[in-house]
């Protein structure tokens, strides 16, 4: 969305949230918790995805979380914080080849 601003525009005409106050505690929210100390009990197989140029959620954010759960695969895509619209079938075919192993 950094190349071609209008794709925002796109997508935001399909956002919609309840409140100011609502969004207000979504972000109050990402300062205070973090679920880093119970990532290495999960038990599942886990894909962790994340976009290398997430203006909002950094790439390291990803890469920490991998390492800590312990049947983790990594998959980046070249793409933003939206990759899974913005990268739909990338980020379909990590799913389902994700999926097909486990």
């Amino acid at each position: 969305m950094r190349n071609a601003p209008e794709l925002a525009q796109k997508h935001m005409r399909h956002v919609r949230w309840s409140s100011n106050y609502g969004y207000f505690l979504q972000l109050m929210a990402v300062v205070g918790w973090t679920s880093l100390p119970w990532l290495p009990f999960l038990p599942q197989p886990t894909l962790v995805m994340a976009g290398n140029d997430d203006p909002i959620v950094p790439l390291v954010n990803g890469r920490i979380m991998a390492k800590l759960i312990p049947d983790s695969q990594m998959v980046t895509l070249d793409d933003g914080h939206l990759f899974l619209l913005t990268s739909a079938q990338e980020s379909a075919r990590a799913i389902t080849e994700f999926l097909g192993k486990n």
